[in-house]
């Protein structure tokens, strides 16, 4: 009986050693939680607080009485709370980041992290991350302003570049036209000079040849009135006279001096057409007679619609209207516009008997067409129609552009349209069109006020 009284008391005594140890162990487990900077909870499976350290008011504001009893859903952000109830049904325990309201209204932003027990308890720490979402909200606002300047200036540059390529071709284009400008005015100074140095002799010719007909015909009459006086002249004058073939003489030199007229007509009418076509006294705008620019043109260009060894003469076809009053225009740069395109017709022809020499040149093949027309009595239309090669539809588009060319290297500058352009749009204020058919021709259509604005 004391042997059991004894093993009693031994047993009593180990219970209250390890109620003292459990009871110690718990206080400095409390005094560590209550240390911690992080907020520590305990919940039931509802979510209703059982334990919070102080912590809790340090950060959040509440004091534990006021907290300890609700659920813990209450001091979520309304749009936060889908996120904790998802954790409490489904038992997730990873790290969700969470905002609190503050017992001054302030937002903060808490970390939890959740444990799960199997007594239906859920135990978890809330670690305010505030500072650290500032900071990554602050950055995201920096990159986002930096993406944004990035952008801006990204589209800057862009437009200056467009605006330097924009430029670029502009002085491209003012270059092209000083240059072409600066060849126009050189050789209408050359052929205004070359008019005026031949006009001074032909016009003496030209001006002496009627009266040179006039006495040559005077001394054939005295001739035969000779013959018809004297049939039987001395044997020394019949020797002569057979000698010189004086019946050929009579007969052939009325027949040549017929032939220096016809020359010297023509060369009037080439040196008038250079004198017209270069008209480097007329800068200014002015009426002119748009039928005999064209003429001109083809007379300075005759030479090359004659035959050549790879195809016949190019016939030139006028159907110029008779109701087409004078135009109001620059006489010297419409003519460069018409020496352009009859000189692409003339080269889109030649094309055809270079690719193929076999080629049939019956009628309508090898003609260049010009037609004038009025229309609306507002606008002169030039017509300059071609039975050439024709134009691609994959250069087409690009015809007027500078530079452009499909000619040999050295053979073009791609200037001459894309000036010719330039003069009818920009300077009379026109329409200058393009319609072809490839191994069908080349229709170019020009349209010119009758009228400039006054400037």
């Amino acid at each position: 009986m004391q042997e059991y009284d004894a093993t009693n008391e031994l047993h009593t005594q180990i219970q209250y050693r390890l109620i003292e140890k459990l009871t110690e162990s718990e206080r400095r487990y409390r005094e560590l939680v209550e240390s911690l900077r992080e907020i520590v909870f305990e919940c039931d499976r509802n979510g209703c607080l059982i334990f919070l350290n102080k912590a809790w008011t340090e950060i959040l504001g509440y004091s534990k009485q006021v907290a300890l009893g609700q659920p813990l859903g209450n001091f979520i952000l309304e749009a936060d709370r889908d996120a904790w109830q998802s954790a409490l049904q489904h038992h997730i325990e990873d790290d969700l980041e969470l905002r609190f309201a503050h017992q001054s209204g302030t937002i903060l932003w808490l970390e939890l992290a959740l444990r799960f027990s199997q007594d239906n308890k859920i135990t978890g720490s809330l670690n305010n991350i505030t500072q650290r979402k500032k900071a990554e909200t602050l950055l995201m606002q920096a990159n986002e302003q930096l993406e944004n300047r990035v952008k801006t200036r990204t589209h800057e540059l862009s437009q200056t570049n467009e605006q330097l390529v924009t430029t670029l071709k502009q002085l491209q284009q003012a270059q092209g036209w000083l240059i072409q400008q600066e060849k126009m005015s050189s050789l209408g100074q050359l052929v205004a000079g070359v008019a005026h140095e031949i006009n001074n002799p032909v016009s003496f010719i030209h001006g002496n040849l009627d009266h040179i007909q006039d006495y040559i015909q005077d001394l054939i009459r005295l001739v035969k009135q000779y013959q018809k006086h004297y049939s039987r002249p001395a044997e020394e004058i019949q020797a002569e006279a057979a000698r010189i073939d004086l019946d050929f003489i009579l007969e052939d030199l009325p027949k040549v001096l017929s032939s220096m007229q016809m020359g010297s007509d023509r060369i009037c009418e080439i040196v008038l057409s250079l004198r017209n076509f270069s008209r480097l006294n007329e800068s200014e705008i002015k009426a002119v007679n748009i039928h005999r620019g064209l003429d001109n043109t083809l007379t300075i260009l005759n030479h090359r619609l004659k035959a050549s060894a790879q195809r016949p003469a190019i016939k030139v076809l006028k159907d110029y209207s008779d109701s087409l009053p004078l135009v109001e225009c620059y006489a010297g740069l419409l003519n460069q516009v018409f020496m352009n395109v009859l000189a692409n017709a003339i080269e889109a022809i030649d094309e055809i008997g270079r690719r193929d020499t076999t080629q049939d040149w019956g009628e309508g093949v090898g003609e260049i067409t010009l037609t004038t027309t009025l229309i609306d009595h507002q606008w002169a239309q030039i017509s300059i129609k071609d039975t050439g090669a024709g134009i691609g539809s994959d250069v087409h588009h690009q015809i007027f552009n500078p530079f452009f060319t499909t000619k040999p290297v050295g053979k073009g500058t791609g200037m001459g349209l894309a000036i010719s352009y330039q003069i009818v749009t920009e300077r009379h204020g026109g329409k200058l069109e393009c319609f072809s058919v490839p191994e069908k021709g080349t229709d170019f259509v020009i349209q010119i006020p009758l009228q400039q604005p006054a400037v």
